[in-house]
């Protein structure tokens, strides 16, 4: 059964709540950002309107149970910071996760805490076994946030996608559910 569109999940300083299609300029004004999109698997749109589509994707998705998306807002002020979703894999129990901080609030921890309460709704909620992330070798600030969060190295992956014509190699990493409530414990 998906979980209920009025889901909202609360950390110290941010409240994660299902996408709008209100989120869109937001969306667009981060990936107009030079370089912003170039560890992910999308491109960024040339026009605003292109991200409707991928919206309207991401709601069905939602009220199948195929994939939950997040946008990351300040509790104090409701200001859009990034997004994070979590899906699942194609292995039973096991689901995944990305996310992205807009650039105008990178640096400041937000994902630590997003990424936490995702993990906690993956595996209370989710009934999750394992929850992996991947991320580009370069993408240092992603590793960082996944490792403190309990994640480890899993594997190396040679040409996980390709981005403007060239293959990026990948990190996949991982924490299962009785690692994460060890961590959660310390």
């Amino acid at each position: 059964m998906p979980l209920p569109i009025t889901l909202r999940l609360e950390a110290d300083r941010l409240r994660l709540r299902m996408i709008s299609l209100e989120d869109i300029p937001y969306v667009f004004s981060a990936s107009q950002h030079p370089g912003f999109t170039d560890g992910m698997l999308w491109e960024p749109p040339a026009r605003i309107e292109e991200l409707e589509a991928p919206h309207l994707r991401g709601l069905e998705s939602w009220k199948k149970g195929e994939g939950y998306g997040f946008t990351i807002e300040s509790k104090d002020k409701g200001v859009f910071l990034g997004r994070i979703s979590i899906r699942p894999t194609s292995e039973a129990d096991v689901w995944n996760i990305g996310f992205w901080t807009h650039p105008d609030h990178q640096g400041q921890g937000i994902m630590k805490e997003a990424v936490a309460a995702v993990l906690a709704l993956g595996f209370t909620e989710l009934n999750a076994r394992r929850i992996e992330a991947c991320h580009a070798l370069w993408n240092k600030a992603s590793e960082k946030v996944l490792q403190h969060n309990g994640f480890q190295f899993v594997r190396y992956i040679r040409e996980g996608f390709k981005k403007h014509g060239a293959w990026v190699d990948e990190n996949l990493l991982a924490v299962d559910r009785n690692a994460w409530q060890l961590k959660k414990k310390s």
